[in-house]
């Protein structure tokens, strides 16, 4: 615990000032959905597992690459209201860095959704199976599911192409930033006590951190998915609180049995 708290000092640092309004704030407002702020180009094959998720050609959310076949994304992605949005809709693209251009786009032959979908980020989750598999090599490929969630103070690395800053644009770049695990028991206390138990939170400081355009992107550790990117429990991209993404430990059972896997 004493080097828990020293982290989160040191990430907390310079925000001493409002942390209490924040945290109250974060208490009483609904968490916000994520669609990098503050990150560093990836390199080619540094994330071979990432895809974009196009919705009528566009990019629409992060995904991760969990098979030849299988791509795994946020729920909240893929259903608006009560509807889930039809396969023919979606593709994804893989094996490029660049949103513009490269790699392959692959239409979605179906869309299964986690039975216990709820908003507010329960089981956030979806499996969309491919209409073609993907074809691996350096610039694409899967990644296994993580067993266990990574452990306090672990550092966790995010990607995506999505918004860098609140009021800015999606990066044609795809980005990455290292942020910080912290026990679910400490994120409903100091953050949101309405943290699901499908739910993990990675810490950052200001102006770092998931963005819109970055949801159902992956969050790994020791070369396993360990969360999909799902709520920005700070109310907003880029300020010095957690991101909530979807406990992959929790769910791996649903996602090994639905893929096939």
């Amino acid at each position: 615990m004493p080097a828990l708290w020293t982290n989160l000092l040191l990430l907390l640092y310079g925000v001493q000032g409002t942390l209490g309004q924040d945290v109250a704030q974060n208490r009483s407002e609904s968490p916000i959905e994520p669609r990098i702020v503050g990150g560093t180009e990836a390199k080619e094959g540094q994330f071979p597992h990432q895809i974009s998720l196009r919705l009528r050609g566009e990019h629409y959310c992060g995904g991760v690459i969990i098979s030849a076949t299988h791509v795994i994304t946020a729920g909240h992605c893929v259903k608006h209201g009560d509807v889930v949005v039809p396969a023919d809709l979606w593709a994804v693209q893989a094996g490029s860095l660049l949103l513009s251009s490269g790699g392959v786009r692959i239409p979605v032959a179906e869309v299964t959704m986690h039975p216990n979908y709820a908003t507010g980020g329960h089981n956030d989750l979806a499996v969309l199976r491919l209409q073609s598999p993907l074809t691996f090599d350096t610039s694409i490929a899967a990644i296994p599911l993580a067993t266990e969630d990574p452990p306090n103070c672990a550092s966790v690395l995010i990607s995506g192409w999505g918004n860098i800053a609140e009021q800015g644009p999606l990066s044609d770049s795809l980005l990455f930033v290292q942020l910080t695990s912290i026990s679910r028991r400490t994120c409903r206390w100091l953050f949101y006590s309405h943290l699901p138990d499908s739910m993990i939170c990675l810490l950052h400081p200001k102006n770092r951190g998931a963005c819109y355009g970055d949801s159902g992107g992956p969050a790994t550790y020791g070369g396993k998915v360990v969360g999909l990117a799902s709520l920005l429990l700070g109310g907003g991209c880029g300020r010095a609180a957690p991101d909530g993404y979807l406990r992959i430990s929790k769910v791996r059972a649903w996602i090994a049995a639905t893929a096939g896997l």
